[in-house]
C-alpha cells in the first residue's frame, strides 16, 4: 500500500473530528438536523484551518446511504467514495487551474442541471474561488443563484474580499478561524500516539511546533511528518528549531530577562550564541516582537490558550513589565525587524536595536522619586492671547552671558502673551514632569516660537521628538498641563520642526545631577560614551 501523508491519513472523516472549528460545525449540524439546507456555501479562512475537509464532511452528511444526518457513518460506500475522492456527484474544482469562463461553463453550467448519478446530492466544491475571472463569476452567478434543487455549491476562499459582492451575498457564509496552539498540540500528540512515537517526543518541541504552524494544522502536521523523518530516536527542541528556524521559549525568556536586568553582556552573548549555531536574526527579532506582544496580552487580562507550562512561564516574565514598557519593547521591536530586512550587518544591527530597549527600560526606570511626591504647582493665569511674530533663539553664547530670570514673576500687563509662556516655560515644565515623563522629554529640545491665536507654536530641534509629540496620546497631554498652567482653556500646540535639524544625541540619564542651571532654551547633552559605557559595568 502506497505510504500517505500525516494530514491525508489523519483528516477528520466526521464532524466530531473536525478541530478548532465548533462554531462553524455546530451551525452545519443544526441546519441539517432542521433540513435548512442551503443551495450556496462561502468557506473562508486561511489555509490548514479544514475549509476542504469541512466540505467533504457535508457532501457526506448529505449523501450518507442512512439518511441525511448531522453526523454521517464514514464507512458506508457513499461516504467511502467521498472519502477517497471518486464520487462522481462530488465534484472538486480548483478555480487557480479552472479561471477562465470556458472552463466553467463547460464543468459546471453545462453538467449542472443533469441529476446525480449515484448520490442524493450533487456537491459542487470549488477550491480558491477567488481566482476566478470575472466572466467566469459572471457566467457563475445565475446558476449560483437558482440551482436545481439537488445541487449544492461549496466555495473555499482564503481571500474572500476579492470574491465579488454579487457572490457573496448568494452564499451562506462561514468564517473559519485560526487553530489555537493547545488545540493543535493536542492533535500532534493524539497523531504521535498512533503512529508509535509514545515517550519518543519533547513536549515542548510539540508545543514548538504548534507556534510555528500559526494556526494551520495541516501545516503543523507537515512539520511533525518532516521532525519523523529527521529525528533518530526523539523529537527534541533542538531538533524542531534547526528543521524550522524558529526560535525557543527558552532563548526568548532568557532575552527578555536580560532585557529587565540592563544586562547588556548577557544579550550581546546571546546575539554570538544565535549567530554560532545558524539561526536567523530576523526571524528572532520577529519572534521576540512576538513573544513581547503575548506578555502583554497576558498583563492586560487577554485570555491566553496556551499549554499550563507556557501560561506559567509568560505570567512569571509578565511581572518584569509594566503595560507601558511592553508597548514600547513592542514597538521597537518592530522597528528592529524593519531595519533588519534592509541590513548588510544583521548581527550588528541587532546588538544595536537590543541596546536601545535597554536604554528605553534603563530611562524609565531612573524616574526621580519626587514625581509622585512633588506639591501640585500653582495655576498661572495668563493675558489673552496675541499673535507674536517668531523670534530668532539667542545663541549659546548670548544665552551664557544673560543674568539668571528673576524669582518673582513679572505683572502679567508688563508681557505678551508669547513671552508671558516664555518666561514662565520652566514651570510649565516642571508641571509637565510630575505629569508624564517621556512627553517633558519630548520637549526638552523644543522651544516656544509664535503664539497663533490659540495655537502655541513649538519649534523642535530633533526629529523623533518631533514625530512623538504628533502622537495623538502625547499631544493631548501636553495641552492639557499647559491649559492648566497658563489657564488658557482653548490652548493647543501646533509642532513644526526646525530648517537646520540636529542629529539626535542620548538623553541625560534622569537621575544625573545637572552641573549648572540650563535657560529654557539651552539644549540638553550628554557625554555619550560615558553613559554606554556605564551600560556595561557589572
Amino acid at each position: 500500500m502506497a505510504y500517505e501523508t500525516l494530514y491525508r491519513k489523519y483528516r477528520p472523516r466526521k464532524f466530531a473530528d473536525v478541530v478548532g472549528q465548533k462554531h462553524v460545525v455546530r451551525a452545519i449540524q443544526n441546519a441539517i438536523a432542521s433540513k435548512r439546507i442551503a443551495h450556496a456555501y462561502l468557506f473562508c479562512g486561511q489555509r490548514g484551518t479544514g475549509k476542504t475537509t469541512m466540505a467533504r464532511l457535508l457532501a457526506m452528511a448529505l449523501n450518507c446511504e442512512k439518511g441525511i444526518s448531522p453526523e454521517p457513518c464514514g464507512v458506508c460506500s457513499a461516504c467511502q467514495s467521498i472519502v477517497k475522492g471518486s464520487a462522481m456527484d462530488v465534484v472538486e474544482i480548483d478555480a487557480a487551474s479552472h479561471t477562465g469562463v470556458d472552463a466553467v461553463r463547460e464543468v459546471i453550467i453545462e453538467r449542472v442541471s443533469f441529476l446525480p448519478a449515484v448520490l442524493r446530492y450533487k456537491v459542487y466544491i470549488i477550491d480558491e474561488v477567488h481566482m476566478l475571472s470575472n466572466a467566469a463569476f459572471n457566467a457563475l452567478l445565475k446558476t449560483l443563484e437558482e440551482p436545481p434543487p439537488q445541487v449544492v455549491f461549496v466555495l473555499a476562499t482564503t481571500d474572500p474580499h476579492k470574491v465579488p459582492a454579487t457572490i457573496r451575498s448568494r452564499c451562506l457564509r462561514f468564517d473559519f478561524h485560526p487553530i489555537s496552539a493547545k488545540d493543535i498540540a493536542q492533535r500532534l500528540v493524539f497523531v504521535l500516539e498512533n503512529e508509535g512515537w509514545q515517550g519518543r517526543y519533547d513536549p515542548a518541541a510539540i508545543a514548538l511546533i504548534a507556534r510555528a504552524a500559526r494556526g494551520a494544522l495541516r501545516d503543523a502536521l507537515t512539520m511533525t511528518e518532516q521532525a519523523m523523518n529527521f529525528a533518530d530516536e526523539k523529537i527534541t527542541v533542538d531538533l524542531v528549531r534547526s528543521l524550522l528556524g524558529v526560535t525557543d521559549d527558552e532563548f526568548l525568556s532568557r532575552l527578555v530577562s536580560a532585557l529587565r536586568e540592563g544586562d547588556v553582556h548577557t544579550l550581546w552573548s546571546l546575539v554570538s550564541e544565535a549567530v554560532e549555531t545558524g539561526r536567523d536574526l530576523h526571524q528572532i527579532a520577529h519572534d521576540l516582537a512576538t513573544y513581547l506582544r503575548e506578555l502583554l496580552n497576558y498583563k492586560i487580562g487577554v485570555s491566553a490558550d496556551e499549554t499550563e507550562e507556557r501560561i506559567s512561564l509568560l505570567q512569571q516574565q509578565s511581572q518584569l513589565f509594566s503595560e507601558y514598557e511592553l508597548m514600547r519593547l513592542i514597538r521597537a521591536a518592530w522597528e528592529l525587524e524593519r531595519d533588519l530586512r534592509a541590513a548588510t550587518d544583521a548581527q550588528l544591527v541587532l546588538e544595536i536595536g537590543l541596546l536601545n530597549m535597554t536604554m528605553i527600560l534603563k530611562a524609565r526606570e531612573e524616574v526621580p522619586a519626587e514625581k509622585a511626591t512633588a506639591p501640585a504647582m500653582p495655576t498661572i493665569t495668563a493675558p489673552q492671547p496675541t499673535r507674536q511674530p517668531v523670534e530668532i533663539a539667542p545663541t549659546p553664547t548670548a544665552i551664557a552671558t544673560q543674568p539668571e530670570a528673576e524669582t518673582t514673576l513679572p505683572p502679567q500687563e508688563e508681557l505678551s502673551g508669547l513671552d508671558y509662556i516664555r518666561q514662565h516655560w520652566e514651570i510649565f515644565l516642571e508641571q509637565l514632569k510630575r505629569t508624564s515623563m517621556v512627553a517633558y522629554s519630548f520637549l526638552l529640545n523644543a522651544e516656544p516660537t509664535d503664539l497663533q491665536d490659540n495655537q502655541l507654536v513649538l519649534t523642535f530641534q530633533h526629529a523623533f521628538s518631533y514625530d512623538c509629540v504628533n502622537d495623538r496620546s502625547y499631544r493631548e497631554t501636553i495641552e492639557q498641563c499647559l491649559r492648566e498652567v497658563f489657564n488658557m482653556p482653548d490652548l493647543k500646540i501646533k509642532p513644526v520642526l526646525s530648517a537646520q535639524i540636529t542629529q539626535p544625541t542620548v538623553g541625560t540619564p534622569v537621575g544625573a545631577e545637572p552641573t549648572a542651571k540650563a535657560s529654557p532654551t539651552q539644549q540638553r547633552e550628554v557625554d555619550t560614551e560615558e553613559y554606554l559605557a556605564s551600560l556595561f559595568d557589572s
